[in-house]
């Protein structure tokens, strides 16, 4: 018997970001940073920037949206999530990627990454200058133009895949950022090594059984394997010396179920925070949910505070028009940094 490999999908399946992927990329809007990260300004940096109205981390925690890097050191990902509004390699008849020896990627080095999303930041602001552009608001762009003090390492794809992401960690604090990371939770001997955690970490739990998180993040591969995993990510929570945020994606009809689940889920995490956040109808997301599944402000918080009385989190605020509600340990101090900036608006 003859067996034939195909090279090509061999090749693909080993190697980040093949050229049809990466054109997909640039075709979206994303600003191509090395070899395999991104770099996209939110649609809430570009509102902050013109008419002072904030993303919600600024009222959460007091992240300046206006001054905030929102990128990925690897636009590849383990899962391919119903609800991302992102292009999935299999959107584009790819392969998916798997990371089975970091040793034969020629990976960027971290100064390299953080010099280069910077860079990034300053040419976008360029753009908003508002000599040219008189919507923008000049003090908000000034502000920004001193630089960026938050990188929020959110993006795309799972950035616990970079290697050396505890590096971009702490060159993130060396420059002044603070430093947000969120992950899937599938890589918990990632987290058990780092040298310098996040300010803060996001862990999305997009199920409260196994059967409801594999239908909702449609693994890759061993979707039993980053289960586990997942769970052993929530079992170290308590151990991790950073902030923990347990993120909740809420998809109607798919994972807004079974809030006692959570709850237990929440009680061995012990995080600091709980976001409840509603999904949205946008992008890729169009392709594979009806837009049904978007809650509502009223859907999010009636599970939140279901959620609330189970864990006896507080429920310290909320952000209608993003849809998102947080709870609270009652322990943990709220800000990272002060509210300050005169006139915001939610």
């Amino acid at each position: 018997m003859v067996i034939v490999v195909n090279l090509k999908a061999k090749k693909l399946i080993s190697i980040p970001m093949p050229k049809e992927y990466l054109e997909s990329l640039i075709h979206a809007g994303y600003r191509i940073i090395g070899k395999y990260g991104a770099y996209e300004p939110c649609y809430y940096f570009k509102t902050a920037l013109k008419d002072r109205i904030m993303c919600y981390k600024y009222w959460f925690y007091g992240t300046k949206t206006h001054r905030c890097i929102q990128w990925s050191p690897i636009v590849e990902c383990n899962q391919a999530c119903q609800f991302c509004w992102r292009v999935h390699r299999m959107d584009l008849g790819l392969p998916p990627f798997k990371l089975t020896d970091p040793e034969i990627i020629d990976w960027d080095e971290p100064e390299t990454l953080i010099d280069l999303v910077i860079k990034e930041y300053y040419k976008t602001l360029k753009g908003f200058d508002p000599r040219y552009n008189p919507k923008v608001d000049r003090e908000m762009w000034e502000d920004a133009m001193r630089g960026p003090d938050h990188l929020a390492t959110s993006l795309i794809g799972e950035p616990l895949m970079y290697p050396r992401i505890d590096d971009l960690m702490y060159l993130g604090r060396k420059k002044g950022m603070t430093t947000f990371i969120v992950s899937n939770g599938t890589m918990p001997h990632v987290l058990e090594r780092m040298h310098t955690l996040p300010h803060q970490l996001y862990i999305s739990v997009v199920g409260p059984d196994f059967k409801t998180w594999a239908m909702i993040t449609k693994p890759l591969w061993d979707a039993r394997g980053q289960w586990e995993n997942l769970m052993r990510t929530l079992e170290l929570l308590p151990s991790l010396n950073t902030r923990k945020v347990f993120r909740i994606t809420a998809v109607k009809d798919y994972n807004l179920i079974y809030p006692e689940k959570y709850a237990r889920l929440v009680e061995i995490s012990e995080p600091d925070f709980v976001e409840v956040k509603g999904y949205s109808w946008v992008g890729r997301s169009r392709e594979r949910l009806p837009r049904s599944s978007q809650p509502t402000i009223d859907d999010i918080r009636e599970f939140a505070y279901t959620l609330s009385e189970l864990t006896g989190y507080e429920i310290i605020d909320e952000v209608p028009r993003a849809r998102v509600v947080l709870l609270w340990n009652g322990t943990t101090p709220l800000e990272l940094r002060p509210r300050d900036i005169e006139g915001a608006k939610k």
